[in-house]
């Protein structure tokens, strides 16, 4: 299963896009006024600034793609949240690792 990227929920987007910019992140793709995700290859850091903070989860996630990702959401972890559709064509849910880390799993 391909790790795809790691979320951080930001205070401020434009902001955070700027200062990873600087450190030499180029933006991938942006979705929306909120969501941004920044670098090069096949991992990517996703920002979120919504103005709402965290919802149901942390501010920090991993992510993964799975072709199944309900199924393997349910496997992982019974209390998974989801799914959580931020726009068309995106669905995904977050499961707790052993230590409490959330892992967002992407369709896909």
């Amino acid at each position: 299963m391909p790790f795809v990227h790691t979320t951080l929920h930001v205070a401020d987007l434009e902001r955070s896009v700027a200062f990873y910019r600087r450190l030499g992140l180029p933006v991938a793709r942006r979705l929306g006024d909120c969501i941004a995700f920044l670098g090069e290859g096949e991992t990517l850091l996703e920002l979120i600034g919504d103005g709402n903070g965290p919802v149901d989860y942390p501010g920090i996630s991993i992510g993964f793609t799975s072709p199944d990702a309900a199924a393997l959401a349910r496997e992982l972890d019974e209390n998974f949240v989801g799914p959580v559709t931020p726009g068309p064509g995106v669905e995904f849910y977050f499961v707790k690792d052993p230590d409490g880390f959330s892992v967002q799993i992407l369709q896909g």
